[in-house]
């Protein structure tokens, strides 16, 4: 499936494009403006559709005016716009140091790849869903300009959690790459120096950690997973959901809660939202690309996607009853040496986490309750691995 993907960039013959070019009005008021109109004047289709197949992007233009689409639409040109005059900003050696010795440190280590990604992919989304030819080459322009910074600059992760925040910051180049992939505006030789990147650089990050047992493994899949199918590796894309379901099988208990997670306490609510935002978005790339639905996997001891997600529910919405707070006194001094967490519990919201997670997983799975909880804060904007979440809806 992953090599019917690619194989779409050839969709459309010359006579197509060329057709489209002189039937398509905002071309010929562009050429009136003197831009450079090129033959590509309907965005080319992504590579594999890592976050987002065409299918699913043609939805989002026949339903962009209408809600709960249109303000999430607008939202995103909104970041596209503020995008343009970003300043690229990689790093030769991106490190991060240990968030819970340093956290303004580890904050201002990652915010140079977390901004541009952020960036590159509101772009790169914008040059799929933008009305006009040049909005469309200059939104890509931009992004092919941040994501041919790092692949050129950058050369290596380090830190005690270079690795970690390199997969949940930097990810968004991928999804960016990907929107791109077929786009005429991005040079043969700066795609193939972004593809060895993220082949290389990303990627070994991504495998160093992809084992871990916790939110650091299901961070470090997402991240092998997502260069995987970049790149068009149908055998590293089958070990990825195959560690995936063994992930759903080992880290899920039988009453859909993340064990792992627990032991961080009073930050386990965080830590729990985050295990499963990488998860899931893993299961969507499996989807798309691999035509595998994780989201409804039941592994051999029957657990699920859903059910953590029930579980997690409860909690998001009465944070109050979350039974695992961080023990008192001098036993709470030495848990939080071994599992680093808050000094108090960390309280979920509709607004930010976890509602952005419900916001995608209530249009995945079609819960009412979960849709209840977040509809009234549309549109929704995620920050880890779901992003543009109101956007990416596929129903109301």
């Amino acid at each position: 499936m992953i090599l019917a993907a690619l194989a779409v960039s050839a969709c459309k013959g010359p006579a197509t494009r060329a057709a489209d070019a002189m039937a398509t009005d905002d071309a010929k008021t562009d050429a009136d403006a003197g831009a450079d109109v090129r033959a590509d004047v309907d965005p080319r289709p992504p590579g594999v559709g890592l976050m987002h197949t065409v299918a699913q992007l043609d939805f989002l233009r026949a339903h962009r005016d209408q809600p709960p689409w249109q303000a999430a639409y607008q939202q995103l040109l909104q970041d596209a716009e503020a995008a343009l005059v970003r300043a690229p900003d990689p790093r030769v050696d991106f490190n991060v140091p240990f968030y819970y010795a340093d956290p303004q440190a580890a904050q201002a280590a990652k915010e140079c790849l977390r901004q541009d990604a952020l960036a590159a992919y509101a772009l790169a989304l914008g040059y799929q869903l933008a009305d006009t030819s040049v909005k469309r080459h200059q939104y890509a322009a931009k992004a092919i300009e941040l994501l041919h910074a790092w692949a050129t600059v950058n050369t290596s992760i380090s830190g005690a959690d270079g690795d970690l925040v390199a997969m949940y910051t930097g990810v968004p180049l991928l999804y960016a790459a990907d929107l791109l992939m077929n786009t005429d505006d991005w040079a043969p030789a700066s795609r193939s120096a972004f593809t060895t990147w993220a082949s290389t650089v990303f990627r070994q990050s991504a495998d160093d950690i992809k084992d871990r047992s916790n939110n650091w493994g299901a961070w470090g899949t997402l991240g092998a997973m997502a260069s995987a199918a970049l790149v068009g590796d149908g055998s590293a894309v089958a070990s990825e959901i195959a560690r995936t379901k063994l992930r759903i099988e080992n880290s899920i208990a039988a009453n859909g809660e993340l064990p792992e997670e627990n032991l961080r306490t009073n930050s386990g609510i965080w830590y729990t939202y985050f295990a499963l935002t990488s998860m899931t978005a893993t299961a969507q790339i499996a989807r798309n690309v691999a035509g595998v639905d994780l989201f409804g996997y039941t592994a051999p001891n029957g657990r699920t996607f859903r059910m953590a997600l029930d579980r997690h529910f409860i909690y998001a919405v009465h944070p109050e009853q979350w039974p695992y707070p961080l023990p008192p006194g001098i036993e709470g001094d030495l848990w939080q040496l071994l599992y680093p967490c808050a000094d108090e519990l960390e309280m979920p919201t509709v607004t930010g986490w976890p509602g952005s997670l419900f916001e995608i997983m209530s249009d995945i799975y079609q819960v009412p309750a979960w849709k209840d909880w977040v509809v009234s804060s549309r549109p929704l904007k995620g920050y880890h691995a779901w992003i543009y979440v109101t956007l990416a809806r596929q129903s109301p």
